[in-house]
């Protein structure tokens, strides 16, 4: 995610790694491929990128950021450099049978209120698709304990996130939104808060584009392989405290 004009600063001046969750494809499954699809915060497309891939569907992103959507709009059908919060002013019609929010409501002043905006576009009978990170999870209390509360480059306490969600907060605003749950997954979060760590071993992204090079990686891909399956199920175990990210796919409680 790489959009928002409600950010805390333009993710532009900011070391850019793309990596990928690996849910949102997995909770899509089931549906009809070839679907129109809304990015919302498309960052540079790496997420519908995927989508496009692995079930066919039509991506249309908008983001804020001049670079991201260059990047993104040679990943999607299409790409504009639109503000998500008037989506009145989108440059395309509505209709769309899946409105993704990947990462980007808790970059948000007013998240209910951007969620309510795009459900305009939302074809009837069709889908929400949601991922927001957990602040309870297990090393942020941990930090809590011992009396700190630090804002990192990246992670659950990512410096431009405005909003904070537990996985009770994070049902409140579905249900506040009019949603009702269809499906529901989790990012495992024993490994992840590593990855500043990781970031910083791979360095800042340069002029010609390595935003990439995490996921490109041999370790990335043995961990998505081997390890990836075997943390979810931990993580499973006690979501609360154990989840990186809340994924859920949802309809308006009135479809």
């Amino acid at each position: 995610m790489a959009q928002a004009s409600q950010a805390a600063a333009p993710a532009e001046q900011r070391p850019y790694f793309e990596i990928a969750n690996l849910e949102l494809p997995i909770i899509l499954d089931g549906l009809p491929k070839n679907l129109r699809v809304l990015d919302v915060g498309c960052g540079s497309g790496v997420h519908g990128a995927e989508l496009a891939r692995i079930h066919a569907h039509r991506v249309t992103g908008v983001d804020l950021s001049v670079p991201s959507i260059h990047r993104a709009s040679a990943r999607l059908s299409a790409a504009h450099v639109a503000d998500v919060t008037r989506p009145q002013d989108y440059p395309f019609p509505g209709g769309f049978d899946v409105i993704v929010f990947s990462d980007l409501l808790e970059h948000m002043t007013d998240p209910d209120a951007v969620l309510a905006a795009h459900l305009k576009l939302l074809k009837p009978g069709g889908s929400v698709l949601i991922s927001l990170p957990n602040v309870a999870i297990w090393n942020v209390r941990l930090s809590l304990l011992f009396g700190n509360f630090r804002y990192s480059e990246t992670g659950t306490l990512d410096r431009t996130h405005l909003r904070f969600f537990t996985r009770g907060t994070f049902h409140e605003l579905l249900a506040n939104a009019g949603l009702r749950e269809q499906r529901t997954r989790i990012t495992p979060g024993l490994i992840r808060p590593l990855v500043p760590i990781i970031k910083r071993f791979y360095g800042k992204p340069n002029a010609t584009g390595d935003s990439s090079s995490i996921m490109e990686s041999a370790p990335y891909r043995f961990y998505c392989q081997w390890l990836y399956p075997v943390e979810r199920f931990l993580c499973s175990l006690w979501p609360g405290l154990l989840a990186f990210q809340f994924v859920s796919l949802c309809r308006k409680q009135d479809a």
